[in-house]
């Protein structure tokens, strides 16, 4: 015990210890790739907006759309007689109407640059409950000055403000409990779910509540300002609570009221109760939204593909959830990303740096750390990581059972396995809180009841990559006793963006007993390259990215990671009870 203490004593001393990831976000939540080396780029524009009539009378844009109204996921096409001279760095930008149309260039929620000779361009619209309108925009002085605005389409709206878009669901406290969240833009008609064991008979009902959040409600940064890259509003987050559902049974349901609108009809297969049964978890963190991420896409594509052909009863995301950072409109965008698959298998989500890390404004931190900025020791490297969010979207957005601290700490069961989410990001170590639940949480697993027991929280305890990690180093002073003494098969972190499996280990070395460490953060972010030392208790590493299927019955466990690429299994394992 008192190595581990010199030691994190010398890396403070003589070395610097990781930094914060360094995320620049390029907006695209309606579905534009944008590369962070096109420059100049309207994105980061800081020159003054300028506009000149005279230009006007010569260069004029009519923006043409396919409609003027949309719902949710649908595609949009825009068509224009392209100029005979346009800059390299014209673009068609989408704007809410309020904002300028000559000041307000760069003020735009996505853009798309303009080639030569282009005379449309398509858009993956998602609802923002408000309306919309594209502009074309040129730079004038033969394209060294100011932008200035030449044309607009006509205003562009959802066919339903009220529609119920970003349905999820999530576990509750009982097995026989499952959340149902949705959003619309009203809470001026009380939520409901109709459900049934029949799609053209949904004879049950249940009603919800509601709640949203402002961004006063956040604690710092661009989180709580008001624009279209930074805060806007979200909306109303329905919730609706269903019990008394069967274990294993297929249930058919949809959300909204005949007021406003309802949803189409989905599905979802609540969890099994009996250690006989088997379960498919799909595991993965560090996603992101697509195509502000580049392996997101992908990824969810894929899960989504296992979701419909293998019975797959829930998906673990450890963190690092949207990236939003602030960007609200981010949000709306990952939530419609994911809804292929969360309206069909609960979403059980856990805290990471991106979703919580924060300097000042504790007070209205939800996970009710104390200080400024929670959990903040001189040894660590907690920034500004969310962007000011502090948590507020993701714990308004997502649900778990409530057997912790909400989002932040939580268990539940499924089947033969429990699974246990803590915080990385809050204090861990001995006598904290969360160290206290943690603890009386794995001592009350009854191992005849759940056999495998699984660990989940953001950042690594283990990584063969070369850098010095004090957190990761607390984590084995602290977590890791923990998790041997009451053997722990698997340990799932993310953070660090690549794949890696250990041997059964503890205290560096590979036992007979031991715990299995998996970096699981591949997810869909761009990947950490670097160093990577291949030392003995590293079985395999990867630099892809990918995501995890967990099969498991009362004896039996198999864990494998797949590339997203082409769904190639590239590694796997087996653990016997």
């Amino acid at each position: 015990m008192f190595f581990y203490y010199a030691l994190v004593c010398f890396f403070l001393v003589v070395v610097v210890i990781i930094e914060g990831e360094e995320h620049v976000h390029i907006n695209g939540p309606f579905g534009k790739v944008h590369s962070n080396i096109e420059i100049p780029s309207p994105f980061n524009c800081n020159r003054s907006i300028g506009i000149s009539s005279d230009s006007l009378s010569v260069r004029i844009i009519d923006l043409q759309v396919s409609s003027t109204h949309y719902l949710n996921k649908d595609f949009l096409d825009v068509s224009w007689i392209p100029l005979s001279n346009p800059c390299k760095d014209d673009f068609i930008g989408i704007y809410f109407v309020e904002i300028p149309r000559e000041t307000g260039a760069c003020d735009y929620v996505d853009y798309e640059f303009i080639q030569i000779g282009q005379n449309n361009s398509t858009w993956f619209m998602i609802n923002l409950r408000r309306q919309l309108e594209f502009r074309y925009y040129s730079r004038n002085e033969n394209c060294t000055g100011n932008y200035e605005f030449l044309g607009k389409s006509s205003i562009v709206e959802p066919s339903n403000f009220n529609e119920p878009t970003q349905v999820h669901l999530a576990f509750g406290d009982r097995n026989d409990e499952m959340f149902v969240s949705y959003v619309t833009n009203s809470n001026e008609v009380i939520p409901q779910c109709q459900y049934g064991f029949d799609s053209t008979s949904l004879h049950f009902q249940s009603n919800g509540t509601t709640i949203t959040y402002e961004a006063s409600d956040m604690c710092e940064g661009k989180a709580n300002i008001t624009g279209p890259q930074t805060f806007i509003n979200p909306g109303y987050m329905h919730t609706i609570l269903l019990n008394n559902l069967n274990p294993s049974t297929i249930y058919y349901y949809r959300v909204g009221n005949n007021e406003h609108g309802w949803s189409r009809i989905y599905h979802f297969i609540n969890r099994p109760e009996n250690i006989d049964d088997e379960v498919n978890l799909i595991a993965y963190g560090d996603m992101g939204v697509s195509p502000v991420q580049p392996g997101a896409k992908a990824t969810i594509d894929r899960v989504a593909t296992r979701v419909q052909t293998n019975n797959v009863t829930a998906i673990l995301h450890i963190g690092d959830v949207s990236y939003a950072r602030g960007i609200g409109a981010l949000w709306d965008s990952f939530m419609t990303q994911i809804e292929m698959v969360t309206s069909s298998v609960p979403y059980m989500v856990g805290i990471g740096n991106h979703e919580y890390d924060h300097v000042s404004g504790g007070e209205k931190d939800p996970s009710g750390a104390p200080g400024p900025g929670g959990f903040r020791p001189i040894w660590g490297n907690y920034g500004y990581d969310s962007g000011g969010e502090c948590a507020v979207p993701l714990v308004r957005r997502f649900h778990s059972p409530s057997n912790g601290n909400g989002l932040f700490w939580y268990s539940f069961d499924i089947g033969p396995i429990h699974i246990v989410y803590y915080s990385t990001e809050h204090d861990f170590r001995r006598f904290s809180p969360q160290y206290t639940w943690l603890e009386n949480d794995l001592r009350s697993v009854n191992r005849s009841r759940t056999p495998w027991l699984i660990v989940g929280s953001h950042r690594p305890m283990y990584t063969s990559l070369v850098v010095i990690d004090p957190i990761g180093l607390m984590l084995q002073l602290h977590i890791e006793p923990l998790l041997y003494k009451y053997q722990v098969d698997l340990n799932l972190y993310g953070h660090i963006h690549s794949y890696e499996r250990t041997c059964p280990m503890y205290q560096h070395q590979c036992v007979e007993n031991g715990i299995t460490q998996i970096l699981i953060g591949m997810g869909g972010h761009d990947l950490t390259y670097g160093n990577y030392s291949g030392t003995k208790w590293s079985l395999y590493h990867d630099i892809d990215f990918g995501y995890t299927h967990i099969w498991a019955n009362k004896t039996y466990l198999i864990f494998n990671y797949y590339h997203t690429h082409d769904d190639h299994l590239v590694d796997q394992f087996h653990l016997n009870k």
